[in-house]
């Protein structure tokens, strides 16, 4: 199993890099994440974590810019029906921490949103990973005393505006550059004029 590759960026595409590592070119599929963190690197050295998927005819390798994305797609691929192109488009649509929202509150229609995945295929991926992955990162938007964000709080929130078709991912992400010891209405309030300004953009 090779863990990551260590080389030079040869050539880059929107969904495969190839890096030259002492003088093998090694083509590996990648997300978009993974693309857009690439494409100020070519002829630069990088280091991709990498999965090696092996069929009965087909041998192909995935490139991931960070461990957490690698760690997050051989999840994915566990679920009976996603593929390791389902798992790449995926997290070519979410984040690793909005995915891991979506997940936590169970928001199959944000995850249905990546191209070869439908909803009952996303329904299937929350039931069998809820309890495999982490909790999003929601450490950011802290109080003047540096309290954590207010998870509780945080929930009310996503709940409420999911009730008016906010997406639970960006509603989530709308909170971390917030100080969740606001009273709610406030919060809430905040977190309307964050989402508004991201739509009109």
């Amino acid at each position: 199993m090779i863990n990551f590759i260590h080389g030079t960026l040869a050539s880059l595409g929107g969904d495969y890099a190839v890096v030259d590592c002492g003088g093998v070119g090694f083509k590996m599929g990648i997300s978009v994440a993974t693309s857009s963190r690439l494409s100020m690197k070519s002829g630069k050295d990088v280091l991709l974590y990498t999965y090696m998927a092996v069929s009965e005819d087909n041998i192909s390798l995935y490139g991931f810019a960070e461990e957490d994305e690698l760690n997050l797609f051989t999840k994915l691929i566990s679920v009976s029906g996603i593929g390791p192109k389902a798992g790449i488009s995926i997290l070519g649509t979410l984040s690793p921490d909005d995915l891991r929202a979506a997940i936590t509150n169970n928001d199959a229609k944000t995850i249905a949103l990546s191209p070869g995945v439908g909803l009952k295929t996303a329904q299937k991926l929350i039931i069998e990973l809820k309890d495999k992955i982490g909790a999003p990162d929601l450490s950011v938007g802290t109080s003047d005393q540096g309290a954590g964000i207010n998870k509780e709080k945080a929930v009310q929130v996503i709940d409420t505006l999911a009730l008016y078709g906010f997406p639970r991912a960006k509603v989530t992400e709308a909170l971390k550059k917030l100080d969740t010891s606001l009273p709610l209405e406030e919060l809430i309030a905040q977190t309307l004029r964050i989402l508004g300004k991201e739509a009109g953009r």
